[in-house]
């Protein structure tokens, strides 16, 4: 992977735009697989890493931590 390849490209649309959000979806996608991945390689299973993933962003979001 190179320098360029690790940065998430900035949005395409305002945040009010109805594109926004598969707009954010798309520019994370790329990086959540290599997350999952490296998790599997790891030896976590994929159902529980994606299932931490969705508890943590949760959590984040609740608490409004960054």
């Amino acid at each position: 992977m190179t320098t360029t390849d690790s940065v998430i490209r900035p949005p395409k649309h305002e945040i009010n735009a109805a594109h926004y959000d598969n707009d954010c979806q798309d520019a994370l996608a790329a990086r959540l697989n290599e997350l999952i991945e490296m998790a599997e390689r790891a030896g976590w299973n994929r159902n529980r890493v994606a299932s931490a993933l969705m508890y943590l962003a949760a959590k984040r979001l609740n608490s409004g931590s960054r």
